[in-house]
Parts: structure tokens; sequence; C-alpha cells
């Protein structure tokens, strides 16, 4: 073998930028080719080994999005056309809620199987559906499951912004009292309110106020269910029509 050819590059070893060490295992004359990550033993073939010496190879396993999200491999992309996809920004967004700087909710997590944008961009692939959705349906993780924490698979859909309003919890703006009431501070009474409908009547008690609450906010859900039901999914449509509101929503 002639000293400097490409083949004598067989077993070296060099450390990219992001810090992970790399073997290379074949190299050809004109300088492509195969490198094996140490710490897990993924390849990567056709590297042009200007770019290992550089240590510019980039991990697709690599935590790169709020140190926790990696992107993989397969088909979906981040961006078209220089621009991010809607399905990164989606996956980005459900990340930053549970992991960024300046978290959106209080112990909510990310499925580890949505770490890999790979998954999240399979599942947003068959469950978005361009032709009748769009910037006003919003991806849910707690429609299907009440009081879940976790974006996943699992318990995530998408809905209209209309649905999606319907379940927001507002505990930080009510203050003491129950859900839907508030007190009126000219006669002391207790006042239901449901504004989509409306809707406002007083009554002696916060939890007499609270049931009136009650029964006009399910039959008003019941109401939007039935409106998007040639839409939304069954699943999402009867967990609704079953939707029962509890005095610490």
């Amino acid at each position: 073998m002639i000293k400097g050819s490409f083949k004598d590059r067989v077993g070296e070893v060099h450390t990219t930028k992001e810090g992970y060490v790399v073997e290379i295992i074949s190299c050809t004359h004109n300088s492509c080719c195969a490198i094996r990550f140490l710490y897990n033993d993924f390849i990567k073939y056709n590297v042009d080994f200007a770019d290992i010496k550089r240590g510019e190879i980039k991990n697709p396993y690599h935590a790169s999005v709020f140190s926790i999200g990696y992107i993989g491999e397969g088909e979906y992309k981040t961006k078209e056309n220089y621009k991010m996809t809607g399905c990164y920004r989606k996956w980005m967004g459900i990340l930053k809620r549970a992991y960024g700087s300046t978290k959106y909710y209080e112990y909510v997590t990310v499925d580890e199987r949505w770490h890999n944008f790979q998954n999240f961009a399979k599942w947003y692939e068959e469950n978005w559906k361009p032709e009748y959705m769009d910037k006003t349906w919003h991806l849910d993780k707690d429609i299907l499951i009440k009081g879940n924490k976790v974006y996943s698979p699992d318990t995530c859909c998408f809905v209209p912004v209309e649905i999606n309003s319907l379940f927001t919890r507002t505990n930080s703006k009510r203050g003491k009292y129950p859900i839907g009431v508030c007190m009126n501070k000219s006669n002391g009474r207790f006042l239901a309110t449901l504004k989509a409908k409306k809707f406002s009547k007083s009554y002696n008690t916060p939890e007499e106020a609270f049931q009136a609450y009650k029964i006009e906010k399910e039959k008003y859900i019941k109401e939007v269910a039935d409106k998007w039901k040639p839409l939304i999914k069954q699943d999402i449509y009867e967990v609704m029509y079953n939707y029962k509101v509890k005095i610490d929503d």
C-alpha cells in the first residue's frame, strides 16, 4: 500500500466539533470515506475526508434541540427551499414548551420516541390533513386524556382552535372560586358565566353557581363536538361528548 494513500487512513480516529470520536473504517482514492461513531457504533457513509479532518461531520443522534431532541436518520427533512418545514416548527414548539429556558407548562415532558424528529415527523404526516387543516388547528396533548402532561403519539391529536380553547385551564386568573364562577361585589352573590354562550346568572353560593356553569359548559362542548364531527376523529368526538367539568378544572 502506498504511504499517504487514502486507504492508509483506515483506522484513523478524529473528533468532531460536536465532540464525538469517529473512526475511519474505509476510504477510497477519491477521499470518500465511511466512518463509525465510537460511542454507539453508528456508521455514516460517503463522507469527504476533508470534512472529517475539519470535524464538520454531524451526528444525527446529537441532542441539538433544547439538549434533548435530535434529527435522527430518515426521509423527513427540517427544511425545504431554505425554510423550516411546518412539521419541524411544530416539533421544536413542543420541545420548547417542555424543555426551553422559559417553560410554558410545569411538569410537561415529551415522550422519548418524539425526541427523535423522524418519529414525530412520521406521526405528523399521518395525522396532519392539509386539505382542511390550517393554522387554526392546534396540536393538543390533553383532550384525549384529561390532565395529561406528556406529548406523545398516544396522547396527542390535532383539533381546531375552537375545540382547543374549550379546555384551556385558567387557574391563575380566576382566583379562589371554582371555574366559571366569580363574586359580584355589589351584592355579594356569585355569578356563573360562560361567555361563549352569553350565559350569566347569579346564585347564593359558589357551589350553586358552579353547578349551573357545569351544565351549560358540558352542553356547549357537545354542541361544538357536533359542529366539528365531520372533520375530527371519532375518539375526539366521543371524549368531548362524555366530558365532565369538575370543580377544580
